[in-house]
């Protein structure tokens, strides 16, 4: 039976159908769509599989995801039908394709991109905002905006992206830290949010490493009604009229996604 460590199943698929591989940052709770939505959606006999992060804690390499992924996924030894990305999950995707690509032969697999984009501190600060939103029941909301504005003034023109992210953990691991002292709560919890946030900032650090520019040239990129700056560079263009968090849920998403999907690309 395939180890199936740096995969989880969103749909097993059925008759010997093909793998969709997809590639995303998933993490419990969060208000974006996800591919577990979107999976119900596409053709059940596809097996669809999504990323997951190592455990380990340590800064990995892009080498060690795409190693990771790559050979979970050859060692399965079906076909893989399509390579998916969401956001910074694209930049990954396209070095996954291209992998997948190459041991297919003529049979490469589609690449689709959903709102692509290279990761930036800008970014990583927002999501650090929207993280500390999560805790406003804990947090006091002038709590909450301290945190927010010690962030934001960290982000300097010439912020190290790894180094801006030890900062954001730092800040949040402080400010929470004292909320839930003063709280008598349980710091697991705080733990956990403290160690997915270190695992996020390694693997947007190591997507940062990777050139995507040639790989989205061949892929199509599908977008909301505020487009990425990244589907620009897309080989083609799908756009859909929905709220970026949405996309991955809406009917008329998955409806272009099963279109794309139909056949392989051949070489």
């Amino acid at each position: 039976m395939t180890q199936l460590s740096g995969w989880k199943v969103l749909s097993p698929g059925r008759g010997g159908g093909d793998l969709v591989l997809a590639v995303d940052f998933a993490t419990t709770g969060r208000s974006d769509s996800s591919f577990s939505d979107l999976a119900p959606r596409l053709d059940p006999a596809l097996a669809v599989w999504e990323t997951r992060q190592p455990a380990d804690t340590a800064p990995l390499t892009a080498e060690d995801y795409l190693a990771l992924w790559d050979g979970g996924a050859a060692a399965d030894g079906r076909r893989v039908r399509a390579v998916l990305g969401y956001c910074a999950g694209g930049v990954f995707a396209g070095e996954l394709a291209a992998r997948v690509a190459a041991r297919q032969g003529g049979e490469a697999p589609h690449l689709v991109l959903f709102e692509p984009e290279v990761p930036e501190p800008d970014g990583l600060y927002r999501d650090f905002a929207a993280m500390m939103n999560q805790f406003a029941s804990v947090l006091t909301a002038e709590e909450v905006g301290a945190a927010q504005r010690e962030a934001e003034a960290a982000r300097t023109a010439d912020v190290d992206f790894g180094a801006y992210g030890d900062v954001l953990v730092r800040i949040f691991t402080e400010r929470a830290g004292a909320a839930f002292a003063r709280e008598e709560l349980d710091t697991e919890m705080l733990d956990e949010f403290a160690a997915v946030f270190r695992s996020y900032v390694s693997y947007l650090d190591a997507a940062r490493r990777i050139d995507p520019a040639a790989a989205w040239s061949t892929g199509t990129a599908v977008s909301s009604r505020t487009p990425s700056q990244g589907a620009a560079l897309a080989g083609r263009g799908v756009g859909i009229d929905v709220d970026h968090a949405d996309m991955l849920r809406d009917a008329r998403v998955a409806e272009a996604v099963n279109r794309i999907l139909g056949s392989f690309v051949t070489s």
